[in-house]
């Protein structure tokens, strides 16, 4: 890949980086608003918590996927499958540039 062309990327993971510590951030904040409300609420406000959990787990996980591609990239390892080695196509990392892994190998790990 060329240096430009990681730059790019580089760029992009950083953005993402950069909005899901703001995006964490602010699910936390609605985390523990939802979690003072009391009274005939209760049973909505829990279920909103747990709904509001399994989000923030949710970017957590890309978050710390975007920090590993980030370290690929300094590695000089990004847009290789961190599985079988192989290219990760450029239209897979358009679209998921944190992906650690290419289509046969995301396919495999996900059945």
């Amino acid at each position: 890949m060329q240096a430009d062309e990681l730059e790019r990327y580089k760029q992009i993971l950083i953005q993402m980086r950069d909005s899901s510590r703001e995006e964490g951030n602010r699910m936390i904040e609605v985390v523990l608003s939802d979690a003072e409300a009391a009274g005939e609420h209760d049973q909505r406000v829990s279920e909103s918590v747990d709904k509001e959990l399994a989000l923030e787990q949710t970017e957590e996980d890309r978050h710390q996927a975007v920090l590993a591609a980030l370290q690929r990239i300094e590695q000089q390892k990004f847009g290789q499958c961190t599985r079988c080695g192989s290219e990760i196509p450029r239209t897979r990392l358009e679209l998921l540039p944190f992906t650690p892994y290419c289509v046969d190998c995301a396919f495999a790990s996900s059945s």
